[in-house]
C-alpha cells in the first residue's frame, strides 16, 4: 500500500490536466492506496442491538399513540353523546358504559376461569401419564386389573349361588 494522500494528488492533478488515460491510472493506484477499513469484533453486534432497540422504541411509540387515539375517540364520543342527549340523556350513557365494562368483567372472568381449569385438566393428565408411563406404575395397574378381575368372579359365583338372586328374574351366565 502506499501513501494514498499522494496519490490522490496525483489523480486530481491528472483531471484538472485533462488526461482521462492518466487519470484513469491514478485513480486505479488511489483506490490500492487506501486503507482496508473493518469493522470492529462487536460492531455487528452493537448494530444488530441498536436496530433493535430502535424497532421496540418505534413498536412503543406506536402502541402509546393508538391507546392515546383510542381514549381521546371515546372520550369525544361520549362527549358528543351527552351533548346530543342533554341532562336528560344522561343515564343513558351511564347505563351504556356499566353495561360495557360489566359485560368486559365478566368475558374476562369466564376466560381466566376457563384457563385454570384447562390448566388444572393438563396438570392432571400429565401426572397420569408420569404414573402409566413408569414400570412401577405399569405393573401396578396390571395387579390393580387383575385383583377388580378375580373380585368381580368371586361376585360373579357368589350371586349365582344365592337362592334370592334367582328367583327375582336377573340371569346371570
Amino acid at each position: 500500500m502506499g501513501d494514498w494522500r499522494t496519490q490522490t494528488e496525483h489523480w486530481l492533478f491528472s483531471e484538472e490536466r485533462g488526461r482521462d488515460d492518466a487519470a484513469e491510472e491514478a485513480f486505479t493506484q488511489l483506490l490500492t492506496a487506501l486503507p482496508v477499513a473493518e469493522p470492529s469484533a462487536g460492531f455487528v453486534d452493537r448494530a444488530v442491538e441498536a436496530a433493535r432497540a430502535a424497532g421496540a422504541r418505534r413498536h412503543r411509540r406506536r402502541a402509546a399513540a393508538a391507546i392515546a387515539a383510542s381514549l381521546l375517540l371515546a372520550g369525544l364520543g361520549g362527549a358528543t353523546a351527552y351533548g346530543v342527549f342533554g341532562i336528560a340523556g344522561g343515564w343513558l350513557l351511564t347505563m351504556t358504559a356499566a353495561a360495557g365494562a360489566s359485560s368486559v368483567l365478566f368475558t374476562v372472568t369466564i376466560v381466566t376461569t376457563v384457563m385454570a381449569w384447562w390448566a388444572d385438566s393438563a396438570r392432571i393428565a400429565g401426572a397420569v401419564m408420569s404414573v402409566m408411563a413408569m414400570p412401577q406404575g405399569a405393573a401396578t395397574l396390571a395387579v390393580i386389573e387383575l385383583v377388580a378381575a378375580g373380585a368381580l368372579y368371586a361376585l360373579h359365583r357368589l350371586l349365582r349361588g344365592d337362592v334370592r338372586w334367582r328367583g327375582i328374574g336377573i340371569q346371570l351366565c
